[in-house]
């Protein structure tokens, strides 16, 4: 199930360049004015079912600025899918209940519209994009364990003998266990991938500050065109969950070519 939330923000609204962490921050601030318990199970626990965000998208004028791309109008939209119905109507309360409570980029929300999208008949085969981090941590002596953000078409400066492998192994397992979370069962069947290499392009995102060292954690997150063939359920659950990781953050949002 997939949202398409329009919204109205104090003008001139900015799109921050990192925008991953408030936009996390807005959207579980929201969920938790609609059902507060929804909003402690996102949060506190990793191995339930979330919600995967798409990035904001302006609506009319835009001017580039040092903080971001600001939006005249202060109207802007994004996508919202779950596999979980009461996630999104807790959603959709929340913003409603929000107005005028709600802050983004320090600007309060006005008004909230929500529609839902059509859902693809079919995925299997189809051309799709995404913009999608998958990170790894690995042996790196004799600094001890480094974290990697690994690239779907490979880096000239990477720790894996065969990185795009390494990457398509953790996304078919992040997919079985998000399958595993919405089916109650294993997955058996077959999945493929294939990236389109002249499609990547990588991007630098600030995730989180961390109150006690000042230090932000940085991922690197690979926007790029790409097929998927396998069991309908299963890339459904690409679909409604996103693909990758850290996707309540606006990360690995499936969208069809």
């Amino acid at each position: 199930m997939r949202l398409e939330l329009l919204l109205s923000f104090e003008e001139p609204f900015t799109i921050p360049y990192n925008y991953p962490h408030p936009l996390y921050s807005f959207l579980v601030r929201a969920i938790e004015l609609g059902d507060p318990i929804i909003a402690r199970r996102i949060h506190d626990n990793r191995k339930d079912i979330k919600f995967v965000a798409s990035r904001i998208i302006p609506l009319g004028d835009t001017r580039t600025t040092v903080e971001g791309l600001e939006v005249e109008s202060g109207e802007v939209k994004l996508f919202v899918g779950s596999p979980a119905w009461p996630v999104l109507e807790a959603l959709v309360n929340g913003l409603a209940l929000g107005a005028g409570r709600l802050h983004l980029s320090g600007r309060r929300l006005i008004w909230a519209d929500s529609k839902p999208r059509e859902i693809p008949t079919r995925l299997s085969g189809r051309k799709l994009r995404t913009l999608s981090p998958v990170n790894v941590y690995h042996n790196s002596p004799p600094n001890g364990f480094r974290s990697w953000d690994l690239s779907p078409v490979g880096q000239s400066n990477s720790p894996f003998e065969d990185e795009p492998a390494l990457w398509k192994e953790l996304v078919f397992r992040n997919l079985r266990e998000k399958y595993l979370m919405v089916h109650g069962e294993l997955f058996e069947g077959d999945f493929g991938i294939e990236v389109f290499p002249k499609s990547a392009r990588s991007k630098m995102f600030r995730i989180k500050r961390d109150d006690k060292t000042g230090k932000y954690t940085k991922v690197r997150a690979w926007h790029f065109e790409f097929r998927m063939w396998g069991d309908e359920e299963l890339l459904r659950v690409a679909w409604d969950m996103g693909l990758g990781m850290r996707n309540p953050h606006g990360f690995g949002m499936v969208e069809v070519r």
